[in-house]
């Protein structure tokens, strides 16, 4: 069956995130105005992909992954050529020559679908189509690095959180006017192309075999060179049939409530470009379950919230997902399904064991436990355990009339707590990372012995936000520019000098409000000193929204740091931070002019 749509009424973020928690397989291709893309999923997981066009290829990625020497590459394709029909994927042919080993080729082909994700990220126009009966991969096919003959098998949640924080960062410093060389220029082939691809390959799909990490007796279905497209791609269809395979052994009547549900969560819920940003940590979830309703019904509720949800029912992926989210900076929170007594079922000793070792090894990582009512002593034996909260989970068994309604409230009520204490976690953990930075900072305040470089420190922090940076030396009559950052050349070239730059104090302004109340500005400001004596030497910026920041020393203010946003938008402010960082520059002069009359004096 093939569906298609259009990425005007659906991110592709949305796509994705549809696929992989429907558990869909077959081939998502993306058609917009630079070209056609497509990426392979197999239940859920993404297991292949080509690059733009087949723009990048993987030797390529290889050699710049130095990964593999270019001679290396080259070799390679003369066996493969001189192997005609026999040839064998390029992956396994550098594995086999012992040209590479089987932990860079998973990172090689890692990046080609990062790069991808991340070209696809940027497309608001375009359509895409999903062909389910394009490709089925067989069921015991899933990647490991040291066994080559298996597909590769991605979790389609961690490519979008790297893909989503490697966008953001270059969409904020292409908004700083920075070069952003596209990754074709730097994944360019090393070789020409007529010998690193036969004719007949040049718009194929990179699919297991040509990755290399398949044999073609994996693939029960080759690719179509065109899709014939039967429906609309329809979110709450696909949803529908989910629900439908899951919730068999009740009424149509019974399956069209929950529907109706998730449909709900569905609507009410826009597209997810925003759900990693660079400063901010990832929302994640990370649930062992083996329950197929559970699995899919936390996964679209939390999509709403622009949760990510990575759902297992194997132990050593579940400490893997883990320890990948912990080295991205993401703090998880761990979520139990309830122990079953059915043979599919989770059993108590498996859930209790796997609890108390998650425990012992992240001892940082909240737990969330599921639990049936009736299983009291197992209640109290989480909360004993360390679990946070203990969610009462409806069984069919229980209340089979009722299942359906229980399940819907317990859901509902489940969002509302997780989306809270995400949003708690988060705020501490920005708040900590804030501080963090607040005390080295401090610390580089502390070592630093003249006022000259104490306030070019300060500079650079006021840098870090603004685009533009000024420091002033505050005379009785007027202020003289110091040093700047951002005003005449980009920030990250370094300072420059100030010293043309007089704004005078002898006339009502913002500048002088400021020094006479010894209090920061940081708003919207029009004042008419600084359009004439300021705005007249270094251009306006697009907002007027300024900071204006006081150092005090010995009683009187010593130097004003000024900051805009030059032609960026404006964007949040911790201005609790920006003046303890003013104030414990005034201090560090006030020590380091102490320190210098301690000196003289221990001269004489």
């Amino acid at each position: 069956m093939a569906f298609t749509g259009d990425l005007e009424q659906l991110h592709i973020v949305d796509v994705i995130q549809l696929i992989h928690t429907t558990r869909k397989s077959g081939t998502f291709s993306i058609k917009g105005p630079r070209g056609e893309s497509r990426v392979i999923f197999s239940n859920g997981y993404i297991v292949g992909a080509n690059h733009l066009n087949n723009r990048i290829r993987i030797g390529t990625v290889l050699v710049k992954l130095n990964a593999i020497t270019p001679e290396d590459l080259k070799q390679a394709l003369e066996v493969q050529k001189k192997a005609k029909k026999d040839r064998k994927p390029l992956i396994v042919t550098l594995i086999e020559s012992g040209k590479l080993r089987q932990e860079e080729a998973a990172k090689g082909l890692k990046k080609l679908i990062e790069i991808t994700i991340v070209e696809l990220i940027g497309w608001t126009k375009g359509t895409f189509t999903l062909e389910t009966e394009a490709i089925s991969v067989s069921p015991d096919c899933s990647y490991t690095p040291d066994k080559m003959e298996q597909t590769v098998s991605l979790d389609a949640q961690m490519v979008l959180m790297d893909a989503l924080r490697i966008y953001d960062e270059r969409e904020r410093d292409r908004n700083a006017g920075k070069h952003i060389p596209p990754d074709e220029e730097l994944f360019a082939e090393v070789i020409p192309s007529d010998e690193t691809v036969q004719k007949d390959d040049k718009d194929k799909v990179i699919t297991e075999d040509v990755l290399g990490l398949a044999d073609l007796e994996h693939l029960k279905k080759k690719i179509p060179s065109s899709f014939s497209v039967k429906e609309i791609f329809s979110p709450i269809e696909i949803h529908r049939q989910n629900i439908k395979d899951t919730l068999g052994d009740f009424s149509s009547e019974d399956q069209d409530s929950f529907v109706s549900f998730l449909e709900k969560c569905i609507k009410s819920s826009g597209t997810q470009k925003d759900l990693v940003k660079s400063e901010r940590l990832a929302k994640v979830i990370i649930l062992f379950s083996r329950d197929r309703l559970i699995k899919h019904s936390v996964m679209t509720i939390c999509k709403n919230e622009g949760i990510l949800v990575f759902a297992t029912e194997k132990e050593e992926e579940f400490y893997s997902i883990i320890d990948e989210c912990l080295e991205k900076k993401s703090l998880p929170v761990l979520i139990f399904d309830s122990p079953e007594t059915s043979e599919w079922g989770l059993s108590e000793k498996t859930i209790v064991s796997l609890r108390q070792q998650a425990k012992e090894r992240y001892p940082q990582v909240s737990s969330i436990q599921f639990a049936s009512v009736l299983h009291y002593t197992f209640f109290l034996q989480s909360f004993n355990d360390g679990v946070r909260a203990v969610f009462p989970r409806p069984l069919r068994e229980a209340r089979q009339e009722m299942f359906i309604e229980d399940t819907i409230k317990f859901l509902e009520t489940f969002k509302s707590y997780i989306n809270d204490l995400m949003d708690k976690q988060q705020q501490l953990s920005i708040g900590d990372k804030r501080f963090g930075k607040l005390r080295e900072k401090l610390s580089a305040f502390r070592n630093l012995n003249e006022p000259i470089d104490i306030s070019f420190a300060l500079l650079q922090c006021i840098a870090e936000i603004f685009e533009r940076s000024i420091t002033f030396i505050v005379r009785p009559a007027e202020l003289i520019g110091e040093k700047t950052l951002g005003v005449h050349t980009e920030r990250d070239k370094g300072p420059s000098s100030a010293s043309g730059l007089k704004i005078p104090l002898t006339e009502p302004s913002v500048f002088l409000d400021v020094i006479e109340k010894g209090h920061f500005f940081y708003g919207e400001c029009d004042d008419e000193v600084l359009r004439e004596h300021l705005y007249a030497g270094i251009g306006a910026p697009l907002k007027p929204t300024i900071l204006i920041l006081p150092v005090k020393s010995r009683g009187k203010i010593v130097t004003l740091t000024y900051g805009d946003y030059g032609k960026q938008d404006v964007s949040p402010v911790q201005d609790d931070m920006l003046e303890i960082l003013a104030d414990q520059a005034g201090l560090a002069i006030e020590n380091a002019f102490h320190r210098k009359m301690l000196a003289k004096a221990s001269r004489k």
